[in-house]
């Protein structure tokens, strides 16, 4: 279990609600995360080195990548990665959280974290994104769909169960990626239509320069 009390109910929040949060992701309006992971897919060749942060219980977005790829999935929720690994046995999942693991320098040809590093706090991104382009090949690809509201870190309930969100405003994310070395080649501020409200987040597809 993590050692941060944000990231412990982050963790336990999940693990409470693999099937509630499947259902409710699947029933998004306007989710532009098919069209991303194809303009990923247009730029990190077939057969590539893949982590993706925030797997959670192997969506369809997570088959897709594990179709194309050589992935592991990380992510910081025992039941969410219990399930991952019954929908995708083949393939690879770590149990950490995305501010520890470790993968070896320049070991990777991308990174892919879809809505998850909403529940890092923000004061660990700017940390995280160097660890990213650390892994990252030179001319690897992040793609990240972060937060775009200034928000320190909000503790309350989400979808029956506690949960934690953090995140910066779109400009200061685009600058914390460019000290980390990552060149947003591709960005868009997009809203979707989940079923309790709007959500907009900051879309990312950034070239490790």
């Amino acid at each position: 279990m993590p050692v941060d009390p944000r990231s412990r109910i982050v963790a336990a929040g999940f693990d409470a609600i693999v099937d509630r949060h499947l259902a409710w992701s699947a029933a998004i309006e306007g989710d532009p995360r098919a069209d991303w992971l194809e303009r990923f897919g247009a730029l990190v060749a077939r057969g590539g080195v893949v982590v993706e942060l925030g797997c959670g219980a192997a969506p369809p977005s997570t088959r897709w990548l594990a179709d194309r790829y050589r992935l592991t999935g990380v992510d910081l929720s025992r039941g969410q990665l219990e399930r991952a690994r019954a929908t995708l046995p083949d393939a690879r999942f770590i149990l950490a959280d995305m501010t520890s693991v470790a993968f070896p320098p320049a070991s990777l040809d991308g990174v892919v974290a879809i809505y998850a590093v909403s529940h890092v706090p923000r004061e660990r991104h700017a940390t995280l994104f160097r660890r990213i382009a650390g892994w990252l090949r030179p001319g690897g690809w992040f793609l990240a769909a972060l937060g775009s509201a200034d928000d320190p870190g909000w503790t309350g309930q989400w979808l029956g169960v506690e949960m934690f969100f953090s995140s910066f405003d779109a400009e200061t994310n685009l600058r914390l990626l460019g000290d980390a070395h990552l060149d947003a080649a591709q960005a868009e501020t997009v809203t979707m239509h989940e079923p309790d409200g709007d959500a907009t987040f900051l879309w990312v597809l950034a070239r490790r320069t």
